[in-house]
């Protein structure tokens, strides 16, 4: 038999004592989960009996028309879950003095007005309560026993049975696998001295094998590849030109992968984390110099209007003028970011004054006023604007961006003002 007939047949035994293995598993687990829904279930019966039992207490203790029917309804649930219960468990028992529980409750609720009942009798219908909840107790207690010992028995049961099959199978395979080794390195000491030649760089000897195996064959396929390295060398330049070649490949795709993990992908702006970093940056300069700038929050007007007419396609395709037209409106230094949906940022940095900023938002405002034609649809451009002022309305990036916000807000509520600055809302707007 050959080296590779010899794998199979492992590898055929490995697939089997694996799928037994997984079999008994999957057996295993589903008679653990039998146990465990009946165990489950006794717990929870033993749950309702508790609570029968804490309901007949009250009567006991305050014996009112009140804590006999709270223990009435106790008894009538117990009495449903044993009729819902597993039929596999001996309830006769449980349910018998369930049964009469309920009986002694309704004799008592016809003897409740009856002055002439002594407490001895009082005292014996409670004890023949706690008698049966004794019953019914000690009945749970004795079904979980049970369920536990038979489970215990049925996975020795299984153990056994299963663990002596998969002792028969590891020893098959751990033979085969021993022989299919033993066999493998016979003849791979063979081939040792051959190959340590040409790594060597002797390519003039030929390897010689006299058995039929897959030796033979790797021996072949050897003594061809030394004929090929002859006949045709690589060159060091043409290696290192791969080389090359491939690095310059490689920088491209990691430039490639920042640019898409900074950038919005429909409107190739800056993202939120990006634009956060930058501002970042921005920010500690402009501290630093001592220099005006400011942070612009922008919404677009009805734009769900436009989705919900023209379709997100269109809707799209508004988002992608409004990006290039706020890019157009700025400068260079600027930067401008995509929070997400129709929200746009827009830091403006190094700001002479404030009629310089007012400047820049004019010219985004004159932008956005030529309308946007697409499917044959004429779309009217507007945007809410909230701007907040670095020093003066904070010196955090996310203070500024609170601000800006706000003010965008109370831009987008009163359609006419188009643009906001939070330095001219008061308290009350600002809450």
């Amino acid at each position: 038999m050959k080296i590779g007939q010899q794998l199979s047949v492992v590898v055929y035994a490995c697939a089997a004592l694996t799928m037994i293995t997984l079999l008994i598993t999957v057996e295993l687990f589903y008679k653990q989960t039998q146990v465990q829904h009946r165990l489950d279930a006794i717990v929870s019966l033993h749950s309702q009996i508790d609570a029968v039992r804490g309901r007949l207490w009250l009567y006991q203790q305050y014996h009112s028309a009140e804590t006999r029917q709270d223990a009435y309804h106790a008894n009538q649930t117990l009495l449903q879950r044993l009729r819902e219960k597993n039929r596999e468990l001996p309830l006769q028992a449980i349910r018998q003095a369930a049964q009469s529980i309920d009986t002694l409750l309704v004799l008592s609720a016809r003897r409740q007005s009856d002055i002439n009942t002594t407490e001895s009798a009082r005292l014996m219908v409670f004890s023949r309560y706690n008698m049966l909840l004794q019953t019914m107790s000690e009945a749970a207690f004795s079904m979980r026993q049970e369920a536990m010992h038979s489970a215990g028995q049925q996975q020795k049961a299984l153990l056994l049975l299963h663990g002596g099959v998969l002792i028969l199978l590891a020893l098959l395979v751990t033979a085969l696998a021993t022989n299919t080794r033993r066999r493998f390195f016979q003849r791979l000491e063979e081939l040792h001295d051959d190959v340590a030649k040409i790594k060597q760089g002797d390519l003039t000897t030929q390897l010689s094998l006299d058995t039929s195996d897959e030796m033979s064959d790797l021996a072949a396929h050897v003594n061809e590849m030394k004929r090929t390295l002859k006949n045709t060398m690589v060159r060091k330049e043409q290696l290192a030109e791969e080389i090359a070649q491939q690095t310059q490949q490689l920088r491209e795709q990691q430039q490639q992968l920042m640019y898409l993990a900074e950038h919005d992908e429909l409107t190739r702006l800056f993202n939120r984390r990006a634009f956060e970093s930058h501002v970042e940056v921005a920010l500690m300069r402009a501290s630093r110099a001592q220099t005006k700038a400011a942070l612009l929050f922008i919404d677009v007007n009805r734009f769900k209007e436009v989705n919900d007419t023209y379709g997100h396609g269109v809707g799209d395709e508004l988002l992608k003028v409004v990006s290039q037209r706020l890019k157009l409106a700025v400068r260079r230094s600027d930067l401008v970011g995509r929070l997400g949906g129709d929200e746009f940022i827009v830091w403006l940095d190094l700001l002479a004054d404030k009629q310089a900023l007012q400047e820049v938002i004019e010219r985004i405002i004159q932008e956005m006023r030529a309308p946007m034609v697409t499917n044959g649809a004429e779309l009217e451009l507007s945007l809410s604007i909230g701007v907040s002022c670095f020093p003066t309305d904070g010196l955090e990036l996310q203070q500024l961006m609170n601000q800006a916000d706000s003010a965008m807000y109370h831009a987008k509520a009163n359609p006419s003002a188009g643009c906001c600055f939070y330095s001219n809302l008061n308290t009350r707007e600002i809450e």
